[in-house]
């Protein structure tokens, strides 16, 4: 996918960014949480789907039990969804790593609230609970044998803790015309293959997950699917080599990718305040225009992110996808969701510039990442009249055509004397 912003004149496609690998990071360490991101399943299984927690640092979540909420400890962790094709979704894994100080109390109180799940359940046929130490994992589940309307599902927690990971591993019931297997012992053999990959992958993480293995980084194109792939595996190993290659791969240039880069950058500063001071000496280090347009992504992260910045302007659309592209933060979807709203206001073409191009471009987007997808789904769902028939043209209509209509109607404005 990639990018977009309108001129007064032509709807752009933004070219691609993003590069130059240095040699002191060409063996640079692996983030703690990478192997379960770079894991490729069997049985037809995908990850279609990672969000990251938004940033690193201490938080908890709350989990129910029979003696009420438990605060479970959170330092680091990633949301994925696991598909064997659109709309069969398989499985939602939760990855997360806990202060290492309190991950006894973590471990005990997420068992206490799988166990008060299983005693929750409505009547009908009883769960099957398990416990099992496997492949360097201690493993506990909840699971529903039965095939009824919606298919088996279940809830498997494993437990790592000689890093303190927990995972948890929600098996989503499926309609039939969705399934992938005919029968509760091919879905169970399904379960069986995805945790043997899983548990493989912690183990033994594949040699991908090396710098020195990536492709490089030289050109506006490299940088393009770097960003834009940035929130489904996160890789701040690899962001000082971006600094340094937005002078010497020339893509500044592009007047228009200034501000996705811009926004990308200062999304990624906002969620890995760990890696700043590293960061700030390559920034201090870097010539000209791309040292102004890094400050101001620092500033920008450091007074809250994007989110914060005031006004409504063409730019904004840009600099929220550069954001969202580095976090998958639903929020900037939902702001280009506000956005896109002002394309029926059609008297004034710097307001219907900012809602058509919002609407174009989450049209485009939706069709080529799932989380953008989703989150549109999930406020139609919550959304009143009005926005749940925007989200429905967004979603149904084709980009290719919604653009030129866009640049058909601003012409016919222009000629008739309304716009300039």
């Amino acid at each position: 996918m990639r990018l977009a912003s309108m001129t007064s004149a032509i709807l752009l496609i933004l070219p691609s960014f993003l590069a130059g690998q240095s040699a002191q990071n060409a063996a640079a360490k692996p983030e703690p949480l990478n192997a379960y991101l770079s894991c490729r399943y069997g049985a037809g299984l995908s990850v279609v789907s990672a969000l990251r927690m938004q940033g690193e640092g201490w938080r908890y979540r709350d989990v129910p039990t029979a003696d009420g909420k438990k605060k479970v400890s959170v330092i680091d962790g990633y949301r994925l969804m696991i598909s064997q094709g659109e709309p069969s979704f398989f499985a939602n894994l939760h990855i997360e790593k806990s202060d290492p100080r309190q991950y006894a109390r973590d471990k005990d109180g997420v068992i206490k609230s799988l166990e008060y799940a299983m005693d929750a359940r409505p009547p009908g046929p009883k769960a099957v609970w398990d416990h099992v130490p496997y492949n360097g994992f201690d493993v506990y589940s909840v699971t529903d044998t039965t095939m009824g309307a919606n298919g088996p599902n279940g809830i498997y927690v494993l437990f790592r803790d000689s890093t303190q990971t927990i995972v948890t591993i929600y098996f989503l019931g499926q309609k039939p015309e969705h399934r992938h297997f005919g029968t509760i012992q091919e879905h169970d053999a399904i379960v069986d293959k995805m945790i043997e990959d899983l548990t493989t992958c912690a183990n033994a993480p594949p040699a991908a997950v090396t710098a020195g293995n990536l492709p490089p980084l030289r050109t506006p194109e490299d940088l393009d699917r770097f960003m834009n792939k940035y929130y489904l595996q996160p890789r701040p190993d690899r962001i000082a080599d971006a600094m340094v290659m937005l002078t010497t791969s020339g893509v500044l240039q592009i007047p228009e990718a200034v501000g996705p880069i811009t926004g990308f950058f200062s999304e990624v500063f906002l969620t890995t305040p760990s890696r700043m001071s590293e960061w700030k000496s390559v920034i201090d280090k870097q010539p000209g225009f791309a040292k102004s347009v890094l400050d101001s992504a620092v500033s920008w992260s450091k007074a809250g992110g994007v989110l914060q910045l005031p006004g409504q302007l063409p730019q904004m659309n840009d600099l929220y996808w550069g954001a969202f592209f580095a976090s998958g933060n639903p929020l900037y979807v939902k702001k280009l969701l506000e956005l896109a709203a002002f394309a029926t206001k059609r008297d004034d073409f710097n307001v219907w510039m900012i809602g058509a191009t919002a609407k174009w471009s989450l049209a485009s987007n939706s069709r080529q990442h799932f989380l953008v997808h989703s989150i549109l789904e999930e406020e139609k769902r919550t959304s009143d009249k009005l926005k749940q028939d925007l989200v429905d043209d967004i979603l149904k209509r084709d980009p290719g055509r919604m653009r030129q209509e866009m640049v058909d109607f601003r012409n016919k404005q222009i000629r008739s004397g309304k716009w300039k």
